[in-house]
């Protein structure tokens, strides 16, 4: 046996070799049409290289005409599959060149089998026998040229025009190392497939060797799609890492969560769709595997309160501010129970918000407890008002809107200053702050006279008494 046989046959394995091994990844992994695409190139790559050698070893002129017409078929084959391999994997080439590609090289296929004995020859005369660098007797054809055999040159130019194209698309987009490997092999390959118009027309005096010019681009396919597939398991490995991470991180926050009875949240924008903690779902009432989006979670609601969870919602969306809303929601079996739920927006790329992330707590007992308190306050018999750091009135009794005259609306949220007199509100603010930083139940200005003024600016003389409260007021 021959180093010719040896050489041929080995390129011819190694390339079913390769469309073996891509072809159990494309059946593993369907959804990429890249690997079924090399595993189609590289049999008929394998197909070129075996009718090559037969070629080489044929012994009549009969033979050499049947293998040189039939040898079209996995060309036709190995040329669509490189354009079809550059579209869908390089994203590449323009598409009327791609179809001009396999239009023309579809024409050639037909006329290779319409006209006698070949698209390459008008007719062969004889084989020429010799010896090539010391190998087997190989068998040359000696004829006259087929003029139709210009189509197949043509397409040959296009095929070219075609690799450079897509090469320098890949290039600019920055996948400079794609370009070089596949997209240089490919104009390579294309260049060495030249040698078969130059051999039909009597230029050179050198057997067929168009598999070894294909076989170079199988090569460079296939290192480019194991690093592929190598990127892809390496990704795969980290994002199982990144998922322990992650499942033990959410557990140990869960864990933290239901310490303090927090129920924990994702909303989801883009897909609707709320995630929630199991302490979140039984906050809310919703069963483990039930599918929670924004309206049915506004469902859970007191219609009294929706509005206003829509308002702080929305706003936070516009304006990217932190999410703080208390309301009360109806469990499935009735029960009323008061939620403080705080959240923050995520944005997009494009500014947009892409989710929202947060925590509700049960606040139902302090609720209540707040409810107690407003009806001993407002049942006490003297007018009573809480003040926060601010100065500002947070609560007023009935017993208050008589004394000053307002109503608890004119009073809440206003400043304690406008309860005061003219002649005694600019040193009120600075007492104030006095007691606000040694503050201890006493009376207030014990041993003299004080006064308010009502609403009509009548003064009135009050006795007043400052208790610190936990809530920062007094």
């Amino acid at each position: 046996m021959s180093w010719i046989t040896i050489v041929w046959s080995m390129n011819a394995a190694s390339c079913l070799t390769l469309a073996a091994i891509y072809l159990v990844v494309w059946c593993k992994q369907r959804e990429g049409w890249a690997q079924l695409l090399f595993s189609v190139t590289a049999v008929a790559a394998a197909a070129i290289a075996a009718f090559e050698l037969a070629m080489m070893h044929a012994g009549t002129v009969g033979q050499y005409e049947a293998l040189l017409r039939w040898i079209h078929v996995p060309v036709w084959v190995l040329t669509l599959s490189f354009v079809a391999f550059v579209r869908l994997y390089l994203r590449a080439g323009r598409p009327w060149l791609a179809w001009s590609i396999c239009s023309l090289r579809t024409l050639v296929l037909v006329v290779n089998f319409i006209v006698t004995p070949n698209i390459n020859f008008r007719r062969i005369t004889s084989l020429r026998h010799f010896s090539w660098w010391d190998g087997d007797m190989i068998s040359m054809p000696v004829g006259v040229a087929n003029p139709w055999g210009l189509l197949s040159s043509l397409s040959l130019l296009l095929v070219l025009v075609f690799f450079v194209d897509a090469t320098i698309t890949v290039w600019r987009r920055g996948d400079r190392r794609r370009a070089l490997v596949v997209g240089g092999s490919m104009i390579f390959g294309a260049i060495l497939a030249w040698h078969v118009p130059l051999v039909i027309w009597g230029i050179i005096d050198v057997p067929f060797f168009l598999c070894f010019a294909y076989s170079g681009i199988v090569a460079a396919m296939a290192y480019e799609l194991s690093h592929d597939l190598l990127n892809a398991a390496q990704l795969a490995r980290r994002l199982q890492e990144s998922e322990v991470d992650l499942r033990e991180t959410q557990e140990r926050m869960e864990l933290a969560a239901s310490a303090a009875e927090l129920g924990m949240w994702m909303w989801d924008i883009a897909r609707n769709e709320i995630w929630l903690t199991d302490k979140g779902r039984a906050l809310f009432g919703f069963a483990p595997s039930e599918k929670i989006d924004f309206d049915r979670f506004r469902s859970r609601i007191h219609p009294e309160d929706r509005e206003s969870v829509r308002r702080a919602v929305e706003n936070s969306l516009q304006t990217g501010a932190e999410y703080r809303s208390e309301y009360r929601t109806i469990l499935p079996d009735g029960q009323l129970r008061w939620i403080a739920g705080r959240g923050h927006v995520e944005f997009d790329g494009n500014g947009q918000p892409a989710r929202m992330r947060g925590a509700s707590l049960d606040i139902t007992k302090r609720k209540q407890a707040e409810d107690q308190f407003r009806l001993v306050v407002e049942a006490a018999p003297n007018a009573m008002i809480m003040v926060n750091f601010e100065g500002r009135m947070t609560l007023v009794n009935t017993q208050a809107e008589a004394v000053f005259g307002y109503t608890r609306d004119e009073l809440i949220g206003h400043a304690i200053e406008m309860l005061v007199p003219e002649r005694f509100s600019l040193h009120h603010m600075g007492y104030r702050h006095g007691y606000s930083c040694d503050a201890k139940a006493r009376l207030m200005g014990a041993g003299r006279d004080l006064f308010g003024r009502r609403k009509r600016f009548r003064s009135k003389s009050v006795l007043t008494q400052f208790r610190r409260l936990k809530d920062c007021s007094y």
